[in-house]
């Protein structure tokens, strides 16, 4: 199906450069035959983050040269799909712009954070872009049953870890617990309180909490205790990711408390078949869902059946690869009709 969608085809792609994932997305539309053009939705320069972080009021101004920029690298091209992944403070001209050069392209957004995280709904005319896309899909439970007219799709797992659920039921579980994230304050503290509990149980925990050594440092000044044993400044490797994750027994998943989709890392266990813990009782909405697999958690007040890691279980059927959120993202009806852009017209 996919090389029926993507055969001979040309690919506008403006995501986040997230970890090598949009790397990934890149190299498996390629292999199903489409010539994929890709930019960062922002800059990823230490001048951007300059300006983010203090002169936030210069941001849409940056953003704005951002997307001209582009429109001017792909002034000779045509292209037959145009996908976002989040459009950081996309300006909606610059939409408004590519659908002009290229007449009758299908244009597809989708959103792997939740809207209080990173906005993309109701915004000020300018930036207000849903409405210009065929499809608007999201992983995050919440906004789709507040917009109905966006589309549910969860986030996916790369083919090295699809590998993995052939044979991580023969792997020697040397851990019991792989707690595996970026800092957030809350992730801070539940991994504290989640250390505790180990120790108290005797379960044996590897933890990798990356923070970027800047953000240690302004964390620090700001009087923020942190315990740096505990903390990564440099981000962890694929390969060690996987090599962890398949001797570990469970993954430990404290969620952003403000979005309500599920985390990769819990992808990555439930299509392994690897039991998961997880702050997010969202979870449960999935259809992946099994409670055998799956225990939702209070870090306040945390609780597991003595069980609860004994008993191996196959990978889950339902299907989360990158293949299937392709297929999610570029097959099927567009979005219902909404004309929140109507009055621009």
């Amino acid at each position: 199906m996919l090389k029926d969608v993507f055969k001979n085809k040309k690919v506008l792609f403006i995501g986040v450069a997230f970890y090598e994932y949009h790397l990934e997305i890149i190299k498996k539309i390629e292999q199903y035959g489409a010539e994929v053009t890709f930019f960062a939705e922002r800059d990823t320069s230490i001048k951007y983050g300059i300006v983010n972080r203090l002169f936030p009021f210069w941001l849409d101004e940056y953003q704005q040269k951002h997307y001209t920029s582009i429109l001017k690298k792909i002034a000779n091209k045509e292209f037959d799909y145009f996908l976002v992944i989040r459009g950081l403070r996309m300006p909606l001209s610059f939409v408004r712009a590519v659908k002009a050069m290229n007449p009758g392209i299908t244009t597809i957004m989708y959103q792997w954070d939740a809207n209080v995280n990173s906005p993309f709904l109701e915004l000020e005319a300018d930036y207000n872009i849903t409405g210009e896309f065929d499809k608007v899909l999201s992983f995050d439970y919440k906004d789709v049953e507040q917009n109905p007219w966006i589309q549910y799709s969860p986030t996916f797992y790369i083919d090295e870890v699809k590998k993995l659920a052939h044979n991580t039921q023969n792997e020697r579980k040397e851990i019991d617990f792989f707690y595996f994230g970026s800092y957030l304050p809350e992730r801070y503290a539940g991994l504290i309180k989640f250390k505790e509990f180990a120790d108290r149980h005797g379960y044996t925990l590897h933890s990798h909490f990356y923070m970027s050594y800047r953000y240690y440092l302004i964390e620090r000044l700001k009087g923020t205790k942190l315990d740096k044993s505990l903390i990564s400044f440099a981000p962890m490797s694929r390969k060690e990711y996987l090599a962890l994750f398949n001797k570990s027994k469970a993954i430990v998943d404290v969620s952003n408390a403000k979005q309500t989709g599920m985390a990769m890392r819990v992808i990555d266990a439930i299509g392994t078949g690897k039991k998961v813990l997880t702050t997010n009782a969202w979870v449960t909405k999935e259809p992946g869902y099994n409670p055998e697999q799956i225990a939702i958690i209070d870090l306040n007040d945390i609780k597991l059946p003595a069980s609860f890691l004994e008993k191996e279980l196959e990978p889950s059927r339902v299907d989360y690869s990158l293949d299937k959120w392709l297929e999610n993202i570029f097959v099927g009806s567009p979005s219902p009709v909404h004309t929140l852009n109507a009055d621009l017209a």
